[in-house]
């Protein structure tokens, strides 16, 4: 039998429970409505994806990407970025990557976010993200096929992987220098550009010399690290190829810190400080550019080879727009600027692109 009081406590207690039984309808209102909002559309793999991290009860830990995820035009930010990546990676936290709020994307970025998939799936860390609200961001993360390397279960920690998509778009990884995926690369390239395939020596050179480097530039501590990834896009209509390089190393200036006693580069790093006087990093990749690291080391001119040979590729119009990041220095050939960036990007990227303004030679049968 039901108990009714008429005390002025039990009507306040009434009242107050009822006051937030009602609040609380309403906050699920909202949030209904809101959840419908942004799931109207959406494909049924976007939909999984919200879903599956939204009942996993694995603790992930959200790292936001910046609005503009482009090492190029926004090297600070996905520096740091990326370096959030890596804290969850070494200690192994699930992820899950928050791209709503992306508002431009290179496919540098995408290379980039491609890799760190793999890398986390293939050591069985479970990494997740959401849709972009912008369309043409969403649009060319679906072309790309990242959306669909998430979904994948796993991958195995093999020695080589070939993310293509249905684009014009092809990523490469693997542990070793590869003349052949060079070959490759440059036949489909030079039918971009120039309708017919050519030699291209430029793109040649800068393969080789960064697959060489990732060996000579790996971790001290881990084999794994020796991984390198080449990512190529064909603008059709451009006729232009835009090349992505990572190498999750430890990049050039550590690289050279930690030469061995019995190296001819050993403690050449600071022959070279002494070279620039009050100069940094960015000063000491402008010599190692010119050649200086092997003429100080070695009393001979060395060009050709290593990072003088790219840079020469690039002055003898080989490549076009040449770029690249190794630890704390940032190079841009557009602007013709070396500068220190205030957050480290741990490894080495380079970026450039193949136009028909670029020399080639005619294919030898």
């Amino acid at each position: 039998m039901k108990r009714y009081t008429q005390s002025l406590r039990h009507r306040r207690y009434i009242r107050r429970r009822a006051k937030r039984s009602l609040a609380a309808r309403l906050r699920f209102k909202h949030y209904r409505r809101q959840k419908n909002r942004e799931e109207l559309g959406l494909p049924d793999p976007a939909l999984k994806l919200r879903h599956q991290f939204q009942h996993n009860a694995i603790p992930f830990t959200k790292v936001k990407a910046p609005e503009i995820l482009s090492l190029i035009r926004s090297p600070e930010e996905v520096a740091k970025f990326i370096a959030q990546l890596k804290d969850c990676f070494d200690t192994k936290k699930p992820v899950f990557v928050a791209l709503s709020h992306v508002r431009e994307i290179d496919y540098d970025g995408i290379t980039v976010l491609l890799s760190v998939v793999v890398r986390f799936k293939s050591k069985r860390i479970q990494f997740n993200g959401d849709y972009p609200h912008d369309m043409h961001v969403r649009k060319t993360l679906e072309e790309s096929g990242f959306f669909r390397h998430l979904l994948k279960s796993k991958f195995d920690d093999q020695d080589t992987y070939d993310l293509t998509s249905k684009s014009s778009i092809h990523t490469h990884a693997m542990r070793k220098v590869d003349s052949k995926l060079g070959e490759k690369i440059i036949e489909s390239a030079s039918k971009v550009v120039w309708g017919e395939k050519r030699r291209c020596p430029g793109v040649q050179r800068t393969l080789i010399e960064l697959m060489q480097n990732t060996n000579n530039h790996a971790s001290l501590e881990s084999e794994e690290e020796k991984h390198w990834w080449v990512s190529v896009r064909h603008n059709q209509s451009d006729k232009r190829v835009e090349f992505s390089f990572v190498d999750y190393g430890v990049g050039v200036f550590y690289s050279l810190k930690n030469k061995r006693y019995d190296s001819k580069f050993f403690g050449i790093l600071d022959v070279l400080y002494n070279r620039v006087r009050h100069g940094n990093n960015a000063d000491v990749l402008k010599l190692i550019f010119e050649g200086e690291l092997h003429r100080s080391a070695t009393g001979k001119t060395y060009r050709g080879k290593g990072l003088p040979g790219i840079y020469e590729a690039f002055q003898r119009n080989k490549i076009s727009n040449f770029a690249m990041i190794t630890n704390d220095v940032y190079y841009n050939s557009r602007e013709k600027e070396f500068r220190i960036l205030k957050n480290e990007f741990q490894g080495t990227f380079v970026y450039w692109e193949l136009t028909t303004q670029n020399d080639s030679l005619p294919h030898e049968n």
